[in-house]
């Protein structure tokens, strides 16, 4: 064979080693659960499943990410130490996001945990620059918001109840921005007073403890007098209503025996004044044990003993005369 057939057959041999090199190093594999986004000079020209394919090396890059493991975001905290089966986890606070306002004023420091998973995977990485921050952001500001609108004993004793709430808001916001989200669950761990409150919250809650004693206390009270009092207002009432019925029954009556005193007068003027004259004297004189005339001389003209025995003075007048 000659020189130059020689070259041919190694020209072509390097051409198919270069092909074969850039065949094998084009290839990707896409894993279960993963969704691969291919990348033409920087732009996403398209977007594969699990499976196995070919890129173009140099002009195209592959970025995957896995759209069924599930993420833990932690709110409040942080895991400094993870446990073992030997030692418990140790954690830090993260004041900055744990500490709330409610909207009595009460301060109260909120630990929490929600779980996400990437739904889209172009969506995560491009529309939104970094996404990890701002569903963060997102979901403090649900959290904050939330418990804002709630008192601090409603805050403390309703854990599911916030859970519940946030969950949906978080995933509604977090759709508004275009994220490729799936937000699975939200946890409350724990909701506390802060240590640096404690003693101002128990001081609290002991003067409502009192509030409620006393207020217990006049509750009782008023038990016990109102219906005394109603009782003794009644009776007073009624026995008013009887005076009243009485008084107005006698000068009714009183009323009528003068309507006909007043009849008789003034049908026969003289003789009803004579008659009346007669009664007063007999309402005067009746009781009268001794009456004595006398004129103007002082000289007794006659003597008149309307008792019913002679006394010693009668006789002694009547043995004067």
């Amino acid at each position: 064979m000659s020189a130059s057939k020689k070259n041919k057959v190694w020209g072509w041999l390097l051409v198919l080693a270069i092909v074969a090199a850039l065949g094998f190093t084009g290839l990707y594999r896409v894993g279960q659960g993963e969704q691969a986004l291919v990348l033409t000079f920087g732009q996403v020209t398209d977007t594969n499943g699990p499976g196995l394919y070919w890129r173009m090396p140099g002009v195209q890059t592959v970025v995957s990410r896995s759209v069924t493991t599930i993420h833990n975001k932690e709110y409040g905290y942080r895991t400094a130490i993870g446990g073992t089966s030997r030692s418990a986890a140790e954690y830090r606070d993260v004041t900055d996001e744990s500490v709330m306002l409610t909207n009595d004023n009460s301060i109260v420091q909120l630990e929490a945990i929600y779980q996400y998973t990437i739904r889209d995977v172009r969506e995560y990485l491009f529309d939104v620059e970094d996404p990890e921050s701002t569903m963060h952001l997102a979901f403090e500001a649900i959290l904050r918001r939330n418990i804002q609108n709630r008192s601090l004993d409603d805050a403390l004793l309703n854990k599911d109840v916030i859970e519940q709430e946030v969950l949906p808001d978080f995933q509604a916001l977090i759709d508004s921005y275009d994220m490729g989200v799936k937000v699975h669950s939200v946890h409350i761990q724990n909701i506390t007073v802060p240590d640096a409150v404690t003693a101002y919250y128990e001081d609290v809650n002991n003067a409502k403890n009192e509030m409620t004693r006393r207020l217990d206390e006049a509750q009782q009270y008023e038990f016990q007098v109102l219906p005394m009092t109603r009782s003794k207002a009644y009776e007073l009432t009624q026995g008013a209503l009887a005076y009243q019925a009485e008084v107005t029954a006698q000068a009714e009556a009183e009323t009528a025996v003068f309507k006909a005193v007043l009849e008789q007068y003034n049908a026969e003027p003289d003789s009803a004044r004579s008659r009346m004259l007669i009664e007063t004297m007999e309402d005067i004189l009746g009781g009268a044990g001794r009456i004595v005339v006398v004129d103007q001389n002082n000289t007794v003209l006659q003597h008149l003993d309307l008792g019913q025995q002679s006394t010693p003075d009668t006789a002694a007048i009547e043995g004067g005369k």
